[in-house]
C-alpha cells in the first residue's frame, strides 16, 4: 500500500468512527451534535500529533535518508479534514437547536 492509500484509509476510518459515534449518540438523545463537534475539535490535535509521530516512525524505517516532510503534510491534512468535519457537526448542531427552539415556541397573534 502506498503512503497516499494509507492516508486515505486512516482518514476514512476516523471519519466513520467520529461521525458514526456522533450520529448514534444524537439519535439516542444522549448528546447533541454541537457538543460532539466540540469534543471532536478537542480530540483532533491529539490525533494529528499522534498520527504524525506514527507516520514519521514509518517513514524513518522505510527510507532513513529522506527528509520525512511528507509524513508531516499527511498528518496535517488528516487533522485539517477532521477539524472541518468537527466544524460541520458543530454548525449543524447549532442550526438544529435553533430550529427546534423556534418550532417549540408558540406564536400568538
Amino acid at each position: 500500500m502506498s503512503g497516499d492509500g494509507l492516508v486515505w484509509l486512516i482518514l476514512l476510518l476516523l471519519i466513520l468512527l467520529f461521525d458514526g459515534t456522533a450520529i448514534y449518540l444524537h439519535k439516542n438523545n444522549k448528546m447533541p451534535l454541537w457538543i460532539s463537534g466540540i469534543i471532536m475539535a478537542v480530540l483532533v490535535p491529539i490525533l494529528g500529533f499522534t498520527i504524525g509521530a506514527v507516520f514519521l516512525k514509518i517513514s524513518r524505517v522505510v527510507d532513513p535518508s529522506d527528509t520525512h516532510e511528507g509524513s508531516a503534510f499527511a498528518a496535517a491534512f488528516i487533522a485539517l479534514v477532521l477539524l472541518a468535519n468537527a466544524l460541520v457537526f458543530f454548525i449543524s448542531g447549532i442550526i438544529i437547536k435553533i430550529v427546534r427552539f423556534f418550532k417549540s415556541k408558540k406564536v400568538n397573534i
